[in-house]
């Protein structure tokens, strides 16, 4: 006869429910317990304890849907679950997480290889004042990234992610952000908020790069205090930062920023976005050894590759400080959608400073002002749409309706834009430019974790040479991230 096993017994009972507290237990069900009790298959402490261990499973099962569903509909990636419940590890984009969903952690990266090559205005090298002659083509690691990101305790959201782009190790986001239950406090290295394009990730762009004004007048990654929302329809965000980035310079006194951004959607559906935005940041310059540093507000020819510096080429001296705004608007049903933005960044000078640093070759304005904008058009060929984001307030990654390789030809997107910047007032007479680019561009998304871009582009430039109209640049992308 086999011998009897009460542990198994008791297991029967727990999935069974009837080692539920009496409050939910049927009379059936405590009269068969007292039985077993009597019986001395079970003792009174056998079922207090498997009692304390259902009721704290069930604690456990209602933390873990509440991790699950706390930011529900907001594709927020440090925070969304895995899909694969059963073992808590995703492979394909590598993610491991806790069994109670409280505690994740997954590694991330991106590649970007960029080829370009380019029919040059016989002007250019002169109004753009280069003293060599300007390279026709090129090849450029424009993007290696590896990061981690994570959720601690389901409390607690960080991300460490290093760039390896031109030989060099640099930071790109390292920070650690205080979950609450509609937003986040982040300290640590990241983006100022700041412009539609400048919001969206590089991974998400429609071009190869930003438009030239947002290239040119956006901020950059400092260290900072921000608090931003996570709620399903509008976002804002508010924070300072600092002006020396991740360097240290014992003898620069670092500036400092106050920034803010906000957007919503005032019409969303199914197949149809629309979203309005603005976004305001003021900038105390750094100093060095009490001199103004110089202020870079820079973008090239719309790639990387040859790295043609022509707005913003010469820096501009003896900047107090300065304030930049934009305006943002996008539209977007099915298949088709509109973008553009608005910037304008406006410069107080320090007279003396400027007059040190240039002499009789200095501005006699007292304050300068940049701006420019662009607009542009995307229209998906198989379908898909494009994936706004209105708890951001910019786009996430584009799905398309089939994968290349298992049966589909993946997503196909056409898109054309114009853009304009102005930044002819200068520090210097004479070293002011600005630039009309257009670009047209074809991507093909084989899946949702690579894309390949073709981007033609022309553009008309007037610099410190005079003018140079009819440059040509065709330049193409392979991209990657897991």
């Amino acid at each position: 006869m086999k011998s009897f096993k009460p542990h198994a017994l008791l297991t029967a009972l727990i999935s069974g429910g009837l080692l539920a507290s009496p409050a939910h237990a049927g009379d059936s069900n405590s009269a068969l317990i007292d039985k077993l009790i009597e019986r001395g298959v079970l003792t009174e402490q056998d079922v207090r304890d498997l009692r304390e261990s259902e009721a704290q499973e069930e604690q456990r099962r209602a933390e873990q849907v509440q991790a699950e569903d706390r930011y529900q509909g907001l594709e927020y990636e440090p925070t969304l679950p895995l899909q694969n419940v059963d073992d808590r590890i995703q492979a394909r984009k590598f993610r491991v997480e806790s069994q109670d969903g409280k505690n994740r952690f997954g590694l991330r990266g991106r590649l970007m290889v960029d080829t370009e090559v380019a029919n040059w205005d016989d002007n250019l090298s002169e109004a753009a004042n280069e003293a060599d002659p300007i390279p026709e083509h090129g090849t450029y690691l424009r993007r290696a990234r590896l990061g981690a990101i994570g959720v601690y305790n389901n409390l607690w959201e960080w991300q460490l992610e290093v760039d390896f782009r031109d030989s060099d190790v640099r930071f790109a986001n390292a920070y650690v952000a205080r979950l609450f239950d509609q937003g986040r406090l982040a300290v640590g290295n990241f983006k100022e908020p700041f412009s539609l394009e400048s919001s969206t990730s590089s991974r998400r762009l429609t071009f190869m790069e930003r438009a030239t004004p947002v290239d040119a007048y956006r901020p950059s990654r400092e260290i900072g205090l921000m608090y931003e929302t996570l709620v399903p329809d509008w976002y804002f965000a508010a924070g300072v930062f600092g002006g020396d980035g991740t360097d240290r310079d014992r003898d620069v006194k670092e500036g400092y920023s106050l920034a803010t951004r906000g957007s919503f959607a005032p019409y969303m559906s199914d197949d149809t976005f629309t979203h309005l935005g603005a976004s305001f940041n003021h900038r105390v310059n750094a100093t060095d050894e009490g001199t103004l540093e110089d202020v870079r507000l820079r973008s090239r020819e719309g790639a990387r590759a040859i790295d043609v510096r022509l707005i913003g080429r010469n820096d501009l001296e003896g900047v107090d400080s300065y304030n930049r705004y934009a305006l943002e608007a996008a539209w977007g049903k099915g298949p088709f959608s509109l973008q553009g933005e608005y910037l304008r960044v406006d410069l107080d000078l320090d007279r003396e400073q400027v007059l040190d640093a240039h002499g009789s070759n200095a501005t006699d304005k007292s304050s300068l002002t940049l701006d420019g904008y662009y607009v542009q058009a995307s229209y998906f060929l198989t379908g898909e749409q494009r994936n706004y984001r209105p708890f951001s307030g910019d786009f996430g990654a584009v799905r398309p309706n089939s994968t290349f390789g298992h049966g589909g030809t993946g997503a196909w997107e056409v898109a054309a834009r114009y853009a304009h910047a102005d930044s002819m007032e200068h520090t210097r007479v004479g070293r002011g430019n600005k630039m009309d680019h257009y670009t047209l561009g074809l991507n093909w998304y084989p899946n949702q974790d690579m894309v390949f871009k073709l981007n033609y582009m022309y553009f008309d430039y007037e610099g410190r040479g005079g003018k140079s109209d009819g440059n040509h640049v065709l330049a193409a992308r392979a991209q990657f991230e897991f």
